[in-house]
């Protein structure tokens, strides 16, 4: 029986030996998926009975609907947050990432900036619990410039707590738009 569990032992620091002489895989890496992280979120609560406020603030004039998770239109706030995703192997170096532990909040940030300001996404801000490495909340910002004026976005996610989607459009002819649609679950 000894001897049994000594050839195990032995064939266990032999493997683990081997495997540190490998050199290590050079893979293409890449940067957090906002997609993957969307789906994931959806296979996590479809079905689920929510309640939600949608609130559209247009120009500062609030709009409340009452309604729930089976009648928002999901597809069109995945896409706006889909469009926003870097994870693709040509992003790569356009950003500075950088990561710091709060103590103070007992959270984890992940901040991805862009270095071109050309790129549509600009931002991309992530705060994780350091227990679980759970998502807490994402924060992005896009830019888009043309000769017609300029469109930003600012999303911002807290899982089942809400969703803010707030565009602001300024036109090279001086007219402002500014949109902030809510999503409240209750």
């Amino acid at each position: 029986m000894k001897s049994g569990l000594y050839i195990l032992l032995l064939s266990v620091c032999a493997l683990s030996c081997k495997q540190k002489e490998q050199p290590a895989q050079k893979e293409e890496g890449n940067y957090f998926s906002i997609i993957d992280y969307a789906k994931d979120q959806w296979e996590m609560n479809i079905g689920q009975p929510y309640g939600i406020d949608k609130i559209t603030f247009n120009n500062g004039q609030p709009d409340t609907l009452h309604t729930n998770a089976e009648k928002v239109d999901w597809a069109a706030i995945f896409k706006i947050f889909a469009e926003t995703d870097i994870s693709h192997p040509k992003y790569l170096d356009k950003y500075s990432f950088s990561d710091f532990a709060d103590t103070a909040n007992n959270v984890m940030n992940f901040n991805y900036d862009a270095k071109d300001p050309k790129l549509f996404t600009q931002k991309l801000y992530l705060t994780a619990n350091p227990r679980n490495g759970r998502i807490s909340s994402v924060y992005i910002e896009t830019l888009k410039n043309n000769s017609w004026g300029s469109r930003t976005q600012r999303l911002f996610y807290i899982p089942i707590t809400s969703i803010v989607i707030q565009e602001f459009e300024a036109r090279a002819t001086g007219d402002k738009k500014d949109i902030r649609v809510e999503y409240r679950f209750l």
